[in-house]
């Protein structure tokens, strides 16, 4: 057998934006504008010295021998078919361009190998009239094109492709060559902290007391702004309140070892209150109760200041949104309703069309999908489970950093997969990048239970919850220490908290399950069958094959838990 042929080059990948609809729409006219923009795209590939080697439909395959003449080469072709999109009797194409180098197998004319998969790959995350390159390409041709500016897009996860790739956007997405249509604005591809909001920490006035408290002031103060200051959403500035967007105020009143401790959030052009708070307590231990202060002011503080941003995007059309406040807007959904409708979830996957190497659209997409999912009693489609589960390991591969998305990873691996151990090591992650995220430590304190620590995890669940009681994972709180109290053999406490939550929220179909299960292990026979029937009126279908029921890491707790509503008549 004759030795394979091998040789490193650079692969241009190139098709156009949503072809087949075009076609479905005008085929004939698909057709004529297609073979226009071909003559163009040949001539320039020719120019650059360039090899077509693939071509199937609207696809354009081709060979440099240089990383720089490729990269020079889709730019150009952008511009040029960007020049004739804009003349009065054309319909629009749009191009997308991936560029990579790779090792690849020849045969006859034909190359193949990951170093034309991955440009194929790199094509299809490109966006429209634009460029995308591998990271290799990109060391390759930076120093050497300093005319055309790179947009980082971070690491993706490519179909088919075994490793992260990561990856640049080039051309609409950044700057570009000369003549090249102007860019879209930074905000498309990831936020900018020019579009965060300014949060000003003002220095906590001592009222009165002695140096223990002055002590106290001093270090909330500093410990506020630490917690602050890893909120990715958020910018924090020390003391000065001009042209800021939030100021923080606090200040602590001592009489012996009595405490009050008082803080205020207000917005920074009019002043007006958006949350003030007042805590009595004993000055026993002053770092036990300055952790405690910097969790529960920190969790006001990011809650509050989303509602407040939401207030000013709620009526926006999503297309005027830039990137950023899309995530925003979709963040003031969760806060102020359980988007039964999803709104929040085509919010974010606009988000994701816009900016595929956005970490956080991704996380907050997988984290919608699955509070949707939460006002059914049957189990989630398998489409919907994988694509949250996906979208939740493409935002840690684009910032492995993200403690959103490890904790919503956490809630996936112990809700969906039931895997309390590993859900307990994405939240101890998430906690080492953000000790104070008040969803990752609730996700920790459910992973403790589940893990058998039941008395650990109830307590510091129990802290979560009163110290952000608005926080958008709270139904899930109170669900899980409901479970929590059935675990610790006290089902009374266990009917009372669930009963509550689900007269609070009776749209959300899995609180009444767990609640008609608990009432029968409280021995209230009939009003566990009372719900069950109500939810199989309401569900069609359901049975124990199709319900979705709660993990429980005690899997034998888990069996006497689907006996019980089989005993209830499901």
């Amino acid at each position: 057998m004759a030795p394979i042929q091998r040789k490193l080059t650079a692969i241009l990948a190139a098709d156009v934006h949503q072809f087949s609809k075009l076609m479905g729409d005008d085929e004939a006219g698909t057709l004529a504008d297609l073979r226009a923009c071909r003559q163009i795209v040949d001539a320039i590939i020719a120019e650059h010295h360039g090899r077509i080697f693939g071509s199937a439909g609207d696809s354009v395959v081709a060979e440099f021998a240089s990383a720089v003449s490729a990269v020079l080469c889709a730019v150009e072709c952008q511009r040029a078919i960007a020049q004739r999109n804009a003349q009065a009797d054309a319909r629009p194409l749009q191009f997308r361009i991936g560029v990579n180098i790779g090792d690849v197998i020849v045969e006859g004319d034909n190359l193949y190998g990951d170093g034309v998969n991955v440009a194929a790959r790199l094509e299809s995350v490109a966006r429209p009239g634009a460029v995308c390159v591998s990271a290799k390409v990109y060391d390759e041709v930076r120093r050497k094109l300093s005319d055309i500016r790179f947009v980082d897009g971070g690491a993706q996860k490519l179909k088919n492709i075994e490793d992260p790739v990561a990856i640049w956007h080039v051309g609409p997405t950044g700057a570009a060559a000369p003549g090249q249509a102007a860019p879209v604005a930074a905000s498309a591809a990831v936020p900018t902290t020019a579009q965060k909001p300014v949060v000003a920490v003002q220095a906590i006035r001592l009222i009165s007391g002695d140096d223990e408290a002055k002590a106290l002031a001093e270090g909330l103060t500093d410990a506020i702004g630490d917690a602050l200051a890893r909120q990715t959403a958020l910018t924090v500035r020390s003391g000065d309140a001009a042209g800021a967007d939030f100021v923080l105020k606090g200040s602590v009143q001592a009489a012996g070892k009595r405490l009050r401790l008082s803080f205020g959030l207000g917005e920074g052009v009019s002043a007006t209150q958006v949350w003030t708070q007042r805590y009595d307590r004993q000055l026993e231990d002053v770092f036990g109760l300055q952790d405690e202060i910097v969790l529960h002011v920190a969790a006001a503080i990011r809650i509050r200041v989303k509602a407040q941003l939401f207030e000013r995007l709620r009526d926006a059309d999503n297309g005027t949104l830039a990137v950023p406040q899309l995530l925003d807007k979709a963040a003031g959904i969760f806060i102020r309703s359980l988007d039964r409708g999803g709104v929040a979830v085509s919010t974010l996957r606009l988000a994701v069309e816009r900016a595929p190497g956005n970490s956080m659209a991704h996380a907050m997409l997988g984290f919608g999908l699955f509070r949707v999912a939460d006002y059914c009693a049957t189990s989630m489609p398998e489409g919907t489970r994988d694509e949250i589960v996906f979208a939740l390991d493409r935002a840690i591969v684009l910032d492995p950093r993200s403690y959103f998305a490890r904790a919503m990873k956490a809630l996936a691996l112990q809700d969906l997969l039931g895997d309390a151990r590993a859900a307990h090591e994405q939240t101890s992650e998430a906690l080492k990048y953000n000790a104070n995220f008040i969803p990752a430590k609730g996700m920790l304190a459910i992973a403790e239970i589940h893990l058998g620590n039941v008395a650990e995890g109830t307590r510091l669940l129990q802290e979560v919850m009163e110290a952000s009681p608005d926080d958008a994972n709270q139904h899930r709180h109170r669900r899980e220490l409901a479970i929590a109290h059935l675990l610790a053999g006290n089902a009374g406490e266990a009917v009372r908290v669930a009963a509550r939550l689900w007269e609070e929220m009776p749209d959300m179909k899995r609180n009444a399950l767990v609640l008609a299960g608990l009432l029968a292990a409280a021995g209230d026979t009939e009003a566990a069958r009372r719900h069950v029937a109500a939810l199989k009126a309401e569900t069609p279908g359901l049975t124990l094959e199709t319900v979705r029921l709660p993990h429980f890491g005690d899997q034998s707790a888990g069996e006497r838990f689907r006996t019980l509503l089989r005993d209830s008549g499901l």
